[in-house]
């Protein structure tokens, strides 16, 4: 983050050329933050800033940046339709109504996803294929995405995003169904507690990533405990996997909930990028040999399945 002084309600900034990244500019006007991003690929811009919106202006009219607002003009679109719908909704609109700025949304939601296509195999040297990549990542499988990104230019996949969400699918990859569990440890202070010292023990393992300011976690834990109640003292364990949170924070949550079985306190975020997880809650089941059976398990679903197994 850097300051740029104003002056006669203007600036002036140079940008190292590197097409593969996005460089971003606020503006405070009357209190509202205006923002504007665009690609350093070596053209002259002229960036406009007003409370309604942004735009630019460049001498080079093959800049990536007139893409770039290609893509930012639908999202607008999209955001003022959905936002359209929303109200509709909290006024207790006719359903019909609300139906009708869906059908609006669709097309624009349609028009945004070939955009971002056809960018990620036309830009494949630039910010313009990685954001394709970024936006429709969960359309593809782990598989098709781990090739896809590798057809990006090596500059490309260089830059931070592309490195995480590589990471990532790399991740789940290494522990998909039918893989070994792949283990972690995490210092107590008092010692280091590791998932080996769970999973692989001959007993099911239902490991549950969560954390206490997630509230689809919380919304988990009454299936969690039939299934508890159901299981414990069998062949079948449950272990809670806290995760970006003081371990204390994690501890009073769990006493406060009623969570009988044991818990891993991970402070930071290794235990999900361990996994590749992305969001929370996210629930595994290990079989008693350290496989990994299934993920992504919700609700009820975590009892039928485990009834499969058993």
């Amino acid at each position: 983050n850097e300051r740029i002084e104003l002056k006669d309600n203007g600036f002036s900034y140079e940008l190292p050329t590197n097409k593969a990244v996005v460089a971003t500019f606020t503006c405070r006007i009357d209190g509202q933050e205006v923002n504007l991003a665009v690609i350093p690929d070596g053209s002259e811009l002229t960036l406009t800033f007003r409370p309604e919106g942004s735009n630019l202006r460049s001498s080079n009219r093959k800049s990536l940046n007139y893409k770039m607002q290609e893509i930012e003009q639908v999202y607008a679109e999209m955001r003022r339709l959905s936002s359209k719908q929303m109200a509709l909704q909290q006024a207790g609109a006719p359903r019909e109504q609300i139906d009708s700025v869906a059908a609006l949304a669709r097309p624009v939601f349609e028009s945004l996803q070939e955009l971002h296509r056809k960018n990620i195999d036309e830009q494949k040297d630039n910010f313009l294929g990685a954001y394709g990549v970024s936006y429709l990542q969960g359309l593809y499988s782990d598989e098709q995405l781990d090739s896809l990104i590798r057809t990006l230019e090596p500059g490309v996949v260089e830059t931070a995003r592309m490195q995480m969400i590589l990471r990532d699918v790399q991740a789940r990859l290494r522990t998909r169904e039918g893989m070994p569990f792949a283990d972690f440890h995490v210092d107590t202070g008092n010692g280091t507690v590791s998932l080996s010292d769970f999973v692989g023990k001959g007993k099911y393992v239902i490991a549950d990533f969560w954390a206490s300011w997630c509230q689809p976690c919380i919304a988990e834990m009454p299936y969690l405990k039939e299934v508890y109640k159901k299981y414990n003292g069998s062949n079948v364990l449950l272990l809670g996997i806290t995760n970006y949170e003081k371990p204390e924070v994690s501890r009073a949550a769990a006493q406060e909930l009623g969570l009988p079985w044991d818990q891993i306190y991970c402070p930071n975020l290794e235990a999900m990028e361990t996994y590749g997880i992305s969001g929370i809650p996210h629930i595994i089941l290990f079989g008693p040999d350290g496989t990994i059976l299934r993920r992504h398990l919700h609700g009820a679903h975590v009892g039928e399945i485990l009834e499969e197994y058993l």
